[in-house]
């Protein structure tokens, strides 16, 4: 579906989720920037190419796909978060104010990350936008991880909508799978970690070039307030 499509099906749209890194913070370069300096603790270089080619939100599944030993993955954990604190990754284009325009509409507002939650608790208060979601889930709340649907059916438990009800918003092909295990309606946005050919493999219900999309994608659906 592209971005000129609506959502007509979900017509009881409660709450949308959304991914964190690259879909609503720009965090592509500085993450960048770390892995490179995690690796080279172990005399590993990473090239952009392969950093596109092999990223995952399960950063377990990245070490794995460079060839980086389990035995290394406790070390690269530690250093990635010392290296990350000096990081200061802005959000994406309008972020913020999609999301205000989306809390105005009456719609439940939600974060559902594999980042560590320390982590990302810090870039919330640091962005000033924790106060934003209802609910927020990160990496290590429950014990699977993307694609596996647990983390988002999480997140609407706690919100208690039903999936149905819900959409998520992600960048990867990770959170496409998440999303239609879970069953909630999946919009992928470009210009974050997956590429477009990877995006469109896993078909999702709503693919947009610019998270600036949301707002005309969501502007036909009933608010909540309305259903």
């Amino acid at each position: 579906m592209d971005s000129k499509a609506r959502v007509p099906s979900w017509p009881k749209l409660h709450a949308i989720l959304f991914d964190w890194d690259g879909t609503l913070l720009d965090s592509y370069e500085s993450h960048l920037r770390v892995y490179r300096r995690v690796l080279a603790h172990f005399g590993m270089t990473l090239d952009e190419q392969d950093y596109i080619r092999h990223y995952s939100p399960n950063w377990y599944t990245f070490y794995e796909r460079l060839g980086l030993h389990p035995r290394w993955w406790e070390k690269a954990d530690r250093l990635w978060l010392q290296y990350n604190a000096a990081e200061r990754p802005p959000l994406r284009r309008n972020a913020r104010f999609i999301l205000e325009q989306l809390q105005i509409r009456g719609f439940l507002l939600g974060l559902v990350t594999a980042g560590d939650r320390r982590r990302v608790l810090q870039d919330l208060r640091r962005l000033d936008l924790r106060g934003s979601f209802q609910v927020v889930v990160c990496g290590g709340d429950v014990k699977v991880r993307k694609p596996d649907p647990g983390p988002l059916l999480h997140a609407l438990a706690q919100l208690d909508v039903a999936p149905s009800h819900a959409a998520y918003v992600g960048d990867t092909p990770e959170d496409v799978e998440m999303g239609k295990r879970a069953g909630v309606f999946t919009v992928a946005v470009l210009g974050g970690f997956g590429l477009r050919e990877s995006l469109e493999a896993v078909s999702p219900d709503l693919l947009i070039p610019s998270l600036e999309e949301l707002l005309k994608v969501f502007e036909a659906t009933p608010p909540p307030t309305g259903s």
